[in-house]
Formats: structure tokens, C-alpha cells, sequence
């Protein structure tokens, strides 16, 4: 049976899994997962594509393992993006309005839309989103939906994301070597974000940290928009490295310690000893051990979370999330770190699981797969793009989209 209408399929290309979703939403927008398949990826560093030939095989692998749960055949989904080539710029735009009374009417937003989505960025980048920070009518900031109001000048600003146009031309050829048609590329901080975090949550202020095996995605949410995002190219692989090089021993070993019995929490070190390791055959003491572990993960950890912090106050932001920190991903999972990204951001964090999904519970309490259900949550939207029209939610207008869907069906004829 073939993917038809009715279900909607993912494909998450990290650098450690490449993770495939089926599913549908049901009446209530709850999502249903359908089945998925994952696998070991290769071919990938740090959000990049780095060989092409195993990036495609580890595709293929998790598209069949999903197809195998299924029996349903796969030929078309929607893919993320990350990596440290994307970025992002503020673009501003304005118009003066000459209607009747000044009144704000749709002709003059979708005007207005198209003017601010002609983003000046170099030849060798395009963009992936543009997404609505705000309205601004004759100086008051902040509106939501402009029409029907009245005013001498409309003004709009918008969040305009872009990558290289070769990497992302390298996500889509690899889908394309898997038979497979890209429906659409979405950011993955943006897939991650309407995975995990609550309408409360993105209204209030709040940070979401994606942190996966080669990348840390950032997102920074105010009055309902993302307001800044920032990719940090580096993950949980970084942390399994430094334990194989300071314990000399194998990277997989290094994976199988950190999984099981790393942990970063700041009150973690005076119980060190409690903590057993005899079945990892390391030639140590077992509190010599414990200690060098600790030193190396809170070290790197705490690093890492500083780094972050340090992006996000260059842009102002650290008093202005109430809500805190919400992390995600499969190294979101490493023992203490909600404890010690509270005690660095000194914000309130909880651990981001995909909500209002039904499903395996192995998939819907597992952060790992928050990506991939956001993929979903996030193009289900787009499908239904009457509804963003309002702009209601800070979501692209139709002729960006019109133009990103030329660019890759030019990527897919070639």
C-alpha cells in the first residue's frame, strides 16, 4: 500500500539516527503516529552532509524499517534541516496605506508580505523560512492581524532564515537517491518547537534546546513567534569523544558509559562512589573512575550550556523568558544536565517530550523523536494553509513557499 493522502510521512537526517515517521491527525489535530524506523547514520557530521552514497544508505534503512512495520510503501515526506550554515537575518519592511480612511485591507498586507520576502542575502545561500515577528501600524508594535484597522503606514518584520544553497541541495539529492519526493524542507529548531513546547509556553517567552548527537539546535519564543534561532555545532558526540579520549578507550564504549552512567548534576560529585562500573572492564579504581567521569561530562557539558548562554544574551533575550528552558533530543537524556542548565541559565528547565501525539510509547516519551514529530506537526499546518493566512501564528506567506517549492523542483529535475 502506498502513502496516500491520508498519512503524512517525516524523515529526520541527524548526524547519529536517521529517524522516519508515519502518521496522521485525527479530528481533534491530535497526531497519530502510524508506524517508524530508525537507523545508524553515516555519512553525516555535525547537521552536514559529508558523503552522500551512506547518507543514502542510512535513509534507506530507516524508510524500509518504517515501511516494514507499516506495509506501507513510501515515496514522498517532509524533511528537516539543520546545521551551522543556517542562519538568520531581521528584515524590515514598510508601506504607506491610501485606502478609503487609511483602512488596513488584505491586498495591502499581501503587498506588503511580498515586498519584506525579498531578502537581500548572497547567491550561494537561499532562504528556508521567513517567518512574522510583528506588525507595526503607525509605530505601535506589536499587532497580530493587521486588517481592518486603520493607519497611515503598515510595517512588518520578519525573521528571515537561510542556509547554503549546496547543503541544502545535498539534503534533497540524497532524499531524491532514495526515491523519494521532497514535499517540503522545514527547520528543525522550528519541527522541534512544535513538537515540544505548549501555545502558553511560545506566548510567555520561553528557550527551546534541541541537543542532538552533532548539533544544538536553538529557538527563542515571544507573543506566539520565533524570534531567533542559532544552530551550535556541537552535540552529545562531543561529550562521548571526550570520554573515549580520557579514558582511552573506544568510541562505543565511551556511547555505552556516557548512556548509562554519566551523569552532570552539580550535587552528583559527593556520590560518586555509590555509582558501580564493573561490568565496563576499564583498568581503574573504581572511584578514580567515577571522578575522571564526572570531571569529563560536567566539564564539556557545562561548556557547551555556557556557550549557548553567551549566544543568547549578545541578542538580549535571558530576562525575557519566564517560561525557562525546555531541552530536547536524545542528549537532553544524559543524567543531571536539566540541573545544570538550571543552575547556568538560572531559569526553571523540563525535559520537552512530543505532546497531543498518539502512539508507541516508546516513540512519544522518548525525546529523540521530537524532530521528527514536529516535522509533521509543523507541515500539517502548511497543508492547511488557509487557516495561515491570518498570519495568526507568524507563519510564512504563500509566495515564499511558492518560491522554496521552485527551488527544490528545480534541485529534483536536475
Amino acid at each position: 500500500m502506498a502513502v496516500n493522502d491520508e498519512y503524512m510521512v517525516g524523515i529526520d537526517i541527524g548526524t547519529t539516527k536517521v529517524t522516519t515517521l508515519i502518521g496522521n491527525f485525527g479530528k481533534n489535530s491530535t497526531f497519530k503516529i502510524k508506524g517508524y524506523g530508525i537507523s545508524e547514520c553515516r555519512g553525516m557530521k555535525k547537521g552536514l552532509i559529508v558523503d552522500i552514497n551512506e547518507a543514502t544508505k542510512s535513509i534507506l534503512k530507516s524508510v524500509d524499517s518504517a515501511e516494514r512495520s507499516t506495509k506501507t510503501f513510501i515515496d514522498k515526506a517532509f524533511i528537516g534541516i539543520t546545521g551551522k550554515h543556517i542562519s538568520f537575518i531581521n528584515n524590515w519592511s514598510e508601506t504607506s496605506i491610501n485606502s478609503p480612511n487609511h483602512l488596513i485591507r488584505k491586498i495591502d498586507v499581501d503587498r506588503l508580505l511580498t515586498q519584506a520576502n525579498k531578502v537581500n542575502i548572497s547567491s550561494s545561500n537561499e532562504i528556508v523560512h521567513t517567518l512574522i515577528k510583528q506588525f507595526v501600524i503607525d509605530d505601535e508594535k506589536g499587532i497580530i492581524d493587521p486588517i481592518g484597522l486603520s493607519a497611515r503606514k503598515l510595517a512588518v518584520e520578519l525573521l528571515a532564515v537561510y542556509g547554503s544553497s549546496s547543503q541544502i541541495s545535498n539534503i534533497i539529492n540524497s532524499i531524491k537517491n532514495s526515491k523519494i519526493e521532497v514535499q517540503d524542507i522545514i527547520l528543525e529548531a522550528l519541527a522541534s518547537s512544535e513538537a515540544v513546547l505548549t501555545p502558553e509556553e511560545k506566548e510567555s517567552g520561553v528557550i527551546l534546546l534541541d541537543i542532538g548527537g552533532g548539533t544544538t539546535d536553538v529557538a527563542l519564543y515571544k507573543d506566539k513567534k520565533m524570534i531567533f534561532t542559532y544552530c551550535l555545532p556541537v552535540g552529545g558526540n562531543l561529550i562521548t569523544n571526550d570520554i573515549s579520549i580520557g579514558l582511552n578507550i573506544t568510541f562505543p564504549k565511551a556511547e555505552d558509559i556516557k548512556k548509562k552512567y554519566a551523569n552532570v548534576d552539580y550535587n552528583f560529585y559527593e556520590n560518586l562512589n555509590k555509582v558501580n562500573m564493573e561490568e565496563i572492564k576499564i583498568n581503574h579504581s573504581k572511584t578514580t573512575l567515577n571522578i575522571r567521569l564526572y570531571n569529563i561530562v560536567n566539564s564539556r557539558a557545562r561548556e557547551m550550556m555556557m556557550l549557548i548562554k553567551e549566544k543568547i544574551e549578545e541578542y538580549g533575550f535571558m530576562h525575557s523568558a519566564p517560561c525557562g528552558v525546555v531541552i530536547t533530543g536524545g542528549t537532553s537524556q544524559l543524567k543531571g544536565l536539566k540541573a545544570l542548565t538550571s543552575s547556568i541559565f538560572d531559569l526553571p528547565v523540563r525535559l520537552g517530550l512530543p505532546y497531543e501525539v498518539e502512539g508507541p510509547a516508546e516513540v512519544i516519551n522518548n525525546p529523540i523523536y521530537s524532530t521528527v514529530v514536529g516535522l509533521l506537526k509543523y507541515a500539517y499546518q502548511l497543508e492547511n494553509f488557509t487557516e495561515l493566512e491570518k498570519h495568526d501564528e507568524g507563519i510564512e506567506s504563500g509566495g515564499f513557499l511558492d518560491r522554496f517549492r521552485s527551488f527544490i523542483s528545480k534541485i529534483l529535475k536536475n
